[in-house]
């Protein structure tokens, strides 16, 4: 034992005296400049790679690259040597003798030489560690061969909601979106990602996300559900308990996550000190057990994988419903609104004025609302520079006494204006609304025809 230990200490101080021995040479050292030059170069191939990926754009990719070759320029100035001072030999020894044989001493002293050593830890295995599937390594080879593609972006987020990646997901359905997408089940996807990866919350990006998805298709169920959510979240569980239970009465029976929407129905209304059977406009059912905050994530792979056919049908039924429910319920402003929006995602254009009528008769005083209905009017005229139609001009009027300054109010006025015959005052509506309008942009140059149109 004796004999391995002299061997050990001898080993290590011929270990400390070879690390050592360049302290002894005072000759001239090399500058770091070379080892700084070689990083820039990195860095430089590093931004044209991340450009060409899409990752930078032209602005920039051209920015970083003029600091980075700046920072090369001044190291051209740089000495390659610069001499070095030649340290004391008692710092040497000190190195090299001394340090090696106190810490032996002081783990003589302190340690434990005679215990045995820690058993190795297994290594992880290849289901254990996050590895890539030969379809993801696919799918990430797609987006590096068309990186401004929003079709392969997409499909990326699918492969990793897939894999049970809603973060990385989140991030591919982001790149989607940026690039062009512009498919409301996209941005429901989306949102629904963001909530996966956030453990269930529903942040401020996803609301946006699924905000947006009701606006270009008001049925969306999934959308829907965590907008409610977020209610709850909020400290706002009665609104949350509306907004589901107005989605439970237009769901079909045979939703795959009709079950969990229940659920949480059922325990909100509890929460809130009601009965959930006895709950206005819901019918008798027995209640369901307290469970899911959320349709599971293999329910909302149900949902997004239906074919177009499945979901037109799936968005028929949930119409129907709605109408049916609003004979009963015609004071429900909501579910006036979200019945004329989907039918205007429909293509049905006198049913979505229709009940675009009974929302604007139920809120005189909301903006938003009138300027629907008007938009709803004029959707789908031809010409409206002599024949405006009915109930438009005194819609117009209301909304020019809620917001006179309104751009749509007055681009809607000057139609009204110019219909009357009153050129002049259309032009001078027009013309506010023009100062608005970004230049070079389709709809400034549409006005501006409009505008010289008058005085032809």
């Amino acid at each position: 034992m004796i004999l391995l230990w002299l061997v050990l200490g001898i080993m290590t101080l011929t270990a400390a005296l070879i690390l050592a021995w360049p302290l002894f040479d005072s000759r001239r050292f090399k500058n770091d400049s070379s080892f700084a030059l070689a990083v820039y170069r990195d860095q430089l191939s590093e931004i044209n790679r991340d450009a060409t990926r899409g990752i930078l754009d032209e602005t920039q990719a051209k920015a970083a690259q003029i600091e980075i070759e700046r920072r090369i320029l001044a190291l051209a100035d740089a000495p390659k040597f610069q001499p070095a001072k030649a340290p004391t030999p008692l710092l040497i020894v000190a190195m090299a003798v001394v340090l090696p044989l106190a810490a032996f001493g002081l783990y003589l002293h302190l340690g434990s030489p005679a215990l045995p050593g820690q058993p190795g830890t297994k290594e992880p295995t290849l289901a254990e560690s996050v590895a890539t599937s030969p379809q993801l390594q696919a799918l990430q080879a797609g987006v590096e061969k068309a990186p401004t593609d929003p079709a392969a972006w997409r499909a990326l987020g699918e492969g990793l909601m897939a894999s049970r990646r809603p973060s990385d997901a989140a991030n591919a359905f982001a790149r989607a979106l940026g690039l062009g997408d512009r498919d409301p089940k996209l941005q429901s996807r989306y949102g629904s990602a963001l909530v996966l990866a956030g453990q269930g919350r529903v942040n401020d990006k996803a609301k946006a996300a699924f905000a947006a998805a009701l606006t270009a298709d008001p049925t969306d169920p999934i959308a829907r559900f965590f907008l409610g959510l977020a209610k709850e979240q909020a400290g706002d569980p009665t609104g949350a308990l509306t907004d589901w239970l107005a989605l439970e009465r237009d769901l079909p029976p045979n939703l795959p996550w009709r079950g969990d929407l229940t659920q949480n129905i059922d325990r909100v209304a509890r929460e809130l000190g009601k009965d959930p059977a006895t709950l206005p406009g819901r019918a008798p059912t027995a209640a369901a057990p307290a469970g899911s905050a959320a349709p599971s994530e293999a329910d909302l792979e149900a949902a997004a994988n239906m074919s177009d056919g499945e979901r037109k049908a799936f968005i028929e039924s949930m119409v129907a419903k709605l109408a049916d429910r609003l004979k009963t319920e015609p004071n429900d402003l909501d579910g006036w609104l979200r019945l004329a929006k989907a039918y205007s995602v429909l293509g049905q254009r006198e049913d979505a004025r229709s009940a675009f009528a009974k929302a604007a008769a139920l809120a005189p005083t909301r903006l938003d609302v009138q300027l629907d209905y008007a938009n709803a009017l004029i959707d789908g005229s031809s010409d409206l520079s002599k024949t405006l139609p009915p109930n438009f001009a005194e819609t117009v009027t209301r909304i020019r006494t809620l917001s006179p300054d309104n751009p749509l109010a007055l681009y809607y006025g000057g139609l009204v204006a110019r219909a009357e015959g009153d050129n002049k005052a259309a032009k001078e509506m027009w013309l506010k609304v023009l100062a608005l309008i970004p230049a070079g942009s389709a709809q400034r140059q549409s006005l501006q025809h409009e505008i010289d149109s008058l005085t032809q």
